[in-house]
């Protein structure tokens, strides 16, 4: 069950069985072996460690391997400050994180995390996978097969392959137009008729197009705030996709088709 806004949630460290036993459930859903590596309390001792505000996509089995990392960094309460800040530097090495503010005792036995997770903007395709993306052209440490990620907009047509660590940019200018078209297209209400942003003509053309669900290719030319003088802007583009939605019930109209919507007579084929 994925957490709620103001909820910390919070691991509990006992036994090395317990221990091992909550890696083996964790890795049903993903694998990151550099926050899993020794992770294990002093003898004894019990840590928690909650994460505040964790945003609600982040469920229990991606919060844990970080409760993980972050206890075994910090270590036992008598560790002192410098286990706190070997904990903090990992967290900020992690890649799920825009800022990590503070890590600090709570009570006995506890550890408190004052971060902003990174939001999730997109997911590119590339290499037999989807590779997870933030706000910021970031990739954060979650991939998937192709087909099995979020429910996110996916990138297609990206030149440049994965950066090699998780909280490096992606580069190429066509991946900065892919993840701006994936946040204009995610504030839409027909958000959920576009399966991909495709960028495959963007190094010849530095144009982007929409897939529709139905197949439909909807050319939107060059990525919003970038249009060329002849070009008509977002806005005009956005009202004539919800005029189609009104009229249609879908942006792609009838579909299969192809429509055009960088030039000011909008054409479909």
């Amino acid at each position: 069950m994925a957490l709620s806004d103001g909820t910390r949630s919070a691991i509990t460290y006992g036994s090395a069985a317990i221990v091992v036993g909550a890696l083996g459930a964790a890795s049903l859903g993903w694998w990151v072996p550099e926050l899993r590596r020794q992770a294990v309390a002093a003898p004894g001792e019990r840590i928690e460690v909650a994460f505040i505000d964790a945003p609600v996509w982040m469920a229990p089995q991606d919060l844990a391997p970080l409760q993980e990392m972050t206890a075994r960094e910090a270590g036992p309460t008598a560790g002192g400050r410098e286990g706190l800040l070997r904990a903090k530097a990992a967290l900020e090495r992690s890649g799920w994180f825009d800022e990590v503010r503070q890590v600090s005792r709570s009570g006995f036995s506890g550890i408190e995390v004052d971060a902003t997770f990174a939001e999730p903007a997109a997911l590119v395709v590339h290499s037999n996978a989807e590779h997870l993306l933030d706000t910021s052209c970031r990739r954060m440490p979650r991939s998937y097969p192709v087909g099995m990620g979020p429910r996110l907009t996916r990138i297609l047509g990206v030149a440049a392959p994965p950066p090699a660590h998780a909280g490096s940019a992606w580069s190429g200018a066509d991946v900065i137009a892919g993840v701006e078209m994936a946040k204009l297209v995610g504030v839409q209400r027909w958000r959920g008729q576009v399966e991909a942003v495709d960028v495959g003509d963007f190094a010849s053309s530095g144009n982007v197009a929409l897939l529709t669900t139905k197949q439909s290719r909807i050319i939107w030319g060059r990525m919003p705030g970038t249009e060329a003088a002849a070009e008509v802007p977002s806005a005009q583009k956005l009202r004539y996709l919800d005029m189609l939605m009104s009229q249609y019930g879908r942006i792609d109209g009838a579909g299969p088709q192809s429509i055009d919507l960088s030039v000011d007579y909008v054409g479909s084929r």
